[in-house]
């Protein structure tokens, strides 16, 4: 991938990623008809297990959850037994190669599209948003040049990337353990339906701006 210079416009986009409300990562609201969540990766006892699965084991729902998703829904829940709770802020790459497969499907040049790759606001709010250019097949080798053992580049793996054509839209909000992908019904439809993510319907981060990270209360 490719540095770009800071003027440029990343098609339009670069206002949006440096107004004050989008510091943590941009959410977009009306331009696609469909998203959903894709959780980040947990384990426990060095399995991959779903969310939803877990917590049922505390007698909870991630459909009760009435916040974003984030390392709080595991929070004084009493889940021991060698759990490893999801990446913060950052798509981990077990995510990201599966995320990877299904986006190319539904993109124009499938692995070979050309996307923009943009860092959140808050990793340097004094100086305009790091943003690259490269093809979807890029992602895998730039997530591990952006963590351990390699730590290539001083910056985490993007918080928005798209394609030059806009067809859709990826958001890992820095304060969140969830990604959000904006795109056709199909795209959405393809990514609940797949068995190598946990990818679920949720709100948005707009939607429980004003809500309190919490549980909502059982009837009965």
């Amino acid at each position: 991938m490719e540095r770009v210079s800071d003027d440029n416009s990343l098609g339009g986009m670069r206002p949006l990623l440096e107004q004050d409300e989008a510091i943590l990562g941009y959410e977009p609201q009306e331009e696609f008809a469909d998203r959903c969540w894709v959780l980040h990766t947990i384990h426990q006892e060095g399995s991959r297990v779903r969310w939803n699965d877990l917590l049922k084991g505390a007698g909870k729902r991630l459909e009760d959850w009435q916040h974003t998703p984030s390392w709080k829904v595991f929070d004084d829940l009493g889940i021991s037994r060698d759990f490893t709770s999801p990446s913060l802020g950052e798509i981990d790459r077990e995510c990201l190669a599966r995320l990877i497969e299904i986006l190319a499907r539904h993109s124009p040049d499938g692995l070979a599209t050309e996307c923009y790759w943009a860092q959140a606001a808050i990793e340097n709010v004094a100086a305009p948003v790091p943003a690259r250019l490269g093809r979807l097949d890029e992602a895998l080798a730039h997530h591990d040049d952006c963590g351990p053992p390699r730590w290539v580049v001083s910056q985490k793996f993007p918080a928005h990337w798209w394609p030059l054509d806009r067809s859709w839209f990826v958001l890992t909000d820095w304060d969140l353990s969830g990604t959000e992908v904006f795109g056709s019904p199909a795209l959405v439809a393809d990514l609940l339906a797949d068995d190598g993510l946990d990818a679920v319907r949720h709100p948005s981060i707009a939607d429980v701006r004003n809500n309190y990270a919490q549980w909502r209360e059982q009837a009965g």
